[in-house]
């Protein structure tokens, strides 16, 4: 399976991980660390339903990673452009 169904405030959460990145880079490390241990162990961990299900890919991860670098962007952007 290339893509896992999912909730989409999942999206909302690792685009605002990477958002809030761009002033705090520690959450983006800890996110990154994170994402990369549940593919490590090939399980998905969903917090707010509290389970965990088995099978992860690169696809997946890659797709989280990518709404967090959007997320980083964005935020990077937000910042330069308000000189804050």
């Amino acid at each position: 399976m290339l893509f896992y169904k999912r909730a989409s405030y999942y999206i909302f959460i690792h685009f605002f991980f990477g958002f809030i990145s761009a002033w705090i880079p520690w959450i983006g490390v800890v996110a990154l660390i994170y994402q990369f241990f549940q593919f490590y162990m090939n399980i998905r961990i969903f917090p707010i339903e509290g389970t965990i299900e088995y099978g992860n890919s690169v696809a997946h991860t890659g797709l989280k990673l990518t709404e967090m670098g959007v997320g980083y962007i964005s935020g990077i952007l937000l910042k330069e452009t308000l000189d804050i």
